[in-house]
């Protein structure tokens, strides 16, 4: 900050200055509170977040926050032009949402309340955190999270803030696991429950079905991590049992690692069999690491037994269809890697993808030839979730056609 915030000891207030260096200031809070179960609006969570980055690293206590309405509501997002009203309503909301810290496995669980007072008046806009958040957000040692304000201020969405934070707190790792159904992988207890960290009930209504949940909550949350933080390749991986969406894997890299591409282990590799800089580059911006490193493999493999002419070419194809994409099955872990390597004579891609996947694939058989199975097999990969039905197909093709997907 330009300005030290002024603090009131009498009624232990804390004035705190908005000004261009604000963005600046560093969010740091304990991994038990990124992880806690919680329903926020981006406004709400926003605010919660503008507080917490006032909160000085020497601070022994919680103070009243206290804001200038008009650099507030520039800063979070909310009215300029009905400001009292909109932050009374963000305040109403905040005062009745409780923060969840809770263990899934024993069922044991603590309640908070995120604040115990919020005011607006003479200009001024007062907040105040729950005295029992202290031990989360004052003189942390080890497992908290920290990061620069400006990353999310220009997120809209609440999801979109947790999905940074979440990843944010395993930034060295490059990626994380997440669990979609706790009963299914109980034989991981580390895969954390994705939807209460994130905020949503998949258990009743819309969200029951993973696709809905890819397009309203995954994919605008993505878009708004890439667009906005050093998070510039984020990727996801449905992990299923039996068709059904049990867990989710990210990877991502950072805008700094994309920049030393270079320096990365697997360009010499990529190099070596033919893979220009900019395609280099461009598989980095698209895949992450594992993906990019199991097919390179497999390709390098090919092409060594004499079976691919053209690695370069085919290991676009195998990154685009991830040709050797592992699968969790619960029953059994290990399975065999599914062989792509290209037929001879006058087999066709057609035929190629219908030995390959007929057999398994519960709709081949409704399906008129080949062609209109391919298009199936690529509509599910489009939409990241597969058919129920034929008739399911049918109509997204429709939809799609028409433009109303």
């Amino acid at each position: 900050m330009t300005g030290e915030a002024s603090i009131d000891m009498e009624d232990q207030r804390q004035l705190s200055l908005i000004d261009e260096e604000t963005p600046n200031l560093k969010v740091v809070k304990a991994n038990a509170l990124v992880e806690a179960q919680y329903e926020l609006t981006g406004k709400a969570h926003k605010l919660v977040l503008v507080a917490m980055a006032q909160i000085r690293k020497d601070q022994t206590q919680l103070f009243e926050q206290v804001f200038a309405v008009p650099d507030l509501v520039r800063l979070i997002g909310a009215s300029e032009t009905s400001s009292y009203t909109d932050l009374n309503r963000i305040a109403k909301d905040l005062m009745k949402r409780q923060v969840e810290i809770r263990n899934d496995e024993t069922g044991e669980f603590e309640l908070y309340q995120w604040v115990t007072k919020a005011w607006c008046k003479k200009g001024h806009f007062g907040i105040r955190f729950s005295e029992d958040l202290k031990p989360f957000l004052i003189g942390l040692v080890g497992k908290y999270t920290l990061y620069e304000l400006g990353a999310i201020l220009r997120m809209t969405s609440n999801y979109a803030i947790r999905l940074f934070e979440l990843l944010k707190q395993y930034d060295g790792l490059k990626s994380r696991t997440f669990s979609l159904d706790p009963d299914m992988t109980k034989s991981h207890p580390s895969w954390e429950n994705f939807p209460k960290l994130m905020g949503y009930d998949n258990r009743t209504g819309s969200y029951t079905r993973f696709n809905n949940v890819k397009q309203r909550i995954l994919m605008p949350a993505i878009k708004q991590v890439q667009d906005f933080t050093e998070f510039k390749q984020v990727n996801f991986k449905v992990i299923r049992f039996q068709r059904k969406a049990v867990a989710i894997q990210f990877t991502w890299q950072t805008s700094s690692a994309l920049e030393h591409v270079t320096d990365h282990p697997l360009y010499p590799e990529l190099v070596g069999i033919g893979v220009s800089k900019d395609t280099i580059r461009k598989i980095f911006t698209e895949y992450d690491e594992d993906r990019i490193a199991r097919n390179l493999s497999y390709v390098k493999q090919k092409h060594k037994e004499g079976k691919i002419k053209n690695p370069p070419a085919y290991l676009m194809d195998a990154l685009a269809e991830d040709y050797v994409e592992p699968e969790l099955d619960f029953r059994n872990p290990v399975r065999p890697i599914k062989d792509v390597t290209p037929y001879d004579g006058q087999k066709d891609q057609a035929s190629k993808v219908g030995d390959l996947r007929a057999s398994s694939h519960p709709l081949y058989k409704d399906c008129d030839n080949e062609h209109e199975f391919k298009l199936l097999l690529a509509a599910e990969r489009e939409r990241g979730e597969p058919f129920e039905s034929f008739n399911e197909f049918h109509q997204y093709q429709l939809h799609k056609k028409f433009n109303r997907a």
